[in-house]
């Protein structure tokens, strides 16, 4: 059996994508038959030509633009991918196509990188460090970078960042755009937050896991109906005295209302925090939500809640609680990086099949409209390099669909000097013929082989107790070919037990 992942030819077949660019196509994420104007859809942009938001492609040709609370001479030209914006309007029937009477645009954090060190993961995809004291994580994949790079990114650059706060209060990162350089007492700064330990015009600013001082004498607190109050969420401007200045003083503090209004239908991404098992409720950006409805459709249908993934949640607001009726995983744990060969095209449902090997089942990637598309390789859009470019390096994220399948979040062609990855559940194991099956590609293993443990360090026991830990059906391992030549792979890696 040959179990080589080899290197081949990306087909022009994958052309199929700009399907998923324009107005036809397959179904996802969207509401269908919602009329008038009470329909929201909150999350990152994955694509222009009108703006692709959750799914849906919203026609923005007489939609008014709010960029940082400003419309005067704003535009669709001011937003890019990743950003986080809020489009209000309406749906049509087919429940993929809307019209956005407004789109708002506000981010989540603005300021100097103040980490004067980087950490970055093993497989050098993850990079932290802190802006105002906040965790903040960007990643070589699924960040979209303006002004700067994954790479380039550096202490001292004043950015501003667009993203999700986790459970643990990190900021993970989908949208960096650098700003002018970073003055001292002058540059404005920009947090949103919670109050407490308010005294005076002095008070304490929760932004995910950071504490930030902020003292308001000389702010425009005009927005703030009532008065400065504990409990509050604000966004407060101002400067700070140095690049790693936690200590604001503020020029302007507004009241932030991310509740969506009463009956409301919203679609909603982000991130589940405040899990409950026994309600099936949550939170996303603290915006109340209750999946426990017997109808709830899950997709996959697998799908198991907790703290921590990203989720796309959909339903009408009732009583103050977003009520799920549609909720899907949006951050896939399944990778596949790859050179492809074999691409086949099915048009009908929006899919591509590609080769990763000589003799084993191939790969199913369905691409919809929530599908981040990008091509890494010249300045034109994945769709249009793919229909030219041959021997490119493709990498897939997603989530697994059935056999050997996965709906992609994220595809993009890169320069082909990657190691090929394959990240996936175990579907079985065989420690007899030293073989590893996933995604239905069969992978094999020898005495050069590493295995190692979810902390990347060397697998105690070696080949012998790691394939016993294997759960088929449960474990997810990553698989890395650094040499497609030998026909062997270089290293398997624990991702979860």
């Amino acid at each position: 059996m040959n179990t080589l992942l080899t290197k081949s030819t990306l087909s022009a077949a994958i052309a199929l994508t700009l399907v998923a660019c324009s107005g036809g196509g397959g179904s996802s994420g969207g509401v269908a038959g919602i009329g008038g104007s009470g329909y929201i859809s909150s999350g990152s942009v994955t694509g222009f030509g009108s703006v692709f938001v959750n799914g849906v492609e919203f026609e923005t040709d007489t939609a008014e633009f709010e960029i940082e609370g400003e419309t005067s001479g704003r535009s669709q030209t001011d937003l890019v991918e990743g950003m986080r914006v809020k489009v209000f309007g309406t749906i049509s029937d087919d429940g993929v196509t809307g019209t956005a009477t407004k789109v708002e645009f506000e981010d989540q954090l603005e300021g100097p990188v103040s980490s004067a060190t980087f950490t970055e993961d093993a497989d050098l995809e993850n990079k932290t460090f802190t802006v105002l004291g906040v965790t903040v994580n960007i990643n070589s994949v699924d960040t979209n970078f303006v002004g700067t790079t994954y790479d380039l990114i550096a202490s001292g650059d004043n950015i501003q960042i667009s993203g999700f706060f986790d459970d643990t209060g990190v900021l993970q990162a989908t949208a960096v755009v650098e700003k002018d350089a970073f003055v001292a007492g002058t540059t404005i700064i920009e947090a949103k937050g919670t109050i407490s330990a308010l005294s005076s015009n002095d008070f304490t600013l929760t932004v995910g896991s950071a504490t930030l001082t902020v003292n308001a004498d000389g702010a425009d607190t005009s927005q703030v109906t009532g008065g400065l109050a504990n409990g509050q969420f604000v966004e407060v401007k101002g400067t700070i005295t140095a690049v790693d200045g936690t200590s604001i003083s503020a020029t302007l503090v507004k009241l932030e209302d991310n509740n969506p209004a009463e009956g409301a239908e919203v679609e909603i991404e982000g991130i589940i925090t405040d899990f409950s098992a026994a309600t099936n409720t949550f939170k996303i950006d603290g915006i109340a939500i209750d999946a426990s409805s017997t109808t709830l459709t899950k997709t996959p249908s697998t799908l198991t809640l907790v703290d921590g993934i990203k989720v796309e949640v959909e339903g009408p607001v009732s009583n103050g609680v977003l009520q799920a009726n549609t909720l899907k995983l949006r951050e896939g744990n399944v990778k596949v990086y790859a050179p492809a060969s074999g691409v086949t095209e099915n048009t009908a449902d929006n899919t591509f099949t590609f080769t990763m090997t000589v003799s084993d089942d191939p790969v199913t990637v369905t691409v919809n409209k929530s599908t981040r598309l990008d091509d890494k390789v010249i300045t034109e859009t994945f769709a249009e390099a793919a229909t030219k470019l041959g021997n490119q390096f493709l990498r897939v994220r997603g989530i697994p669909d059935g056999t050997n399948s996965i709906i992609a979040t994220r595809a993009r062609i890169e320069q082909p000097d990657d190691d090929v990855i394959l990240q996936g559940v175990v579907d079985s194991k065989d420690s007899g013929n030293n073989t590893i099956t996933v995604l239905g590609i069969t992978v094999e293993v020898n005495g050069t082989t590493e295995f190692t443990d979810i902390d990347n360090t060397p697998f105690i026991g070696g080949q012998g107790n790691f394939f016993n830990g294997l759960v088929e059906g449960t474990t997810l391992v990553k698989i890395k070919d650094k040499d497609p030549v030998d026909g062997f792979a270089d290293e398997v890696e624990l991702q979860l037990p």
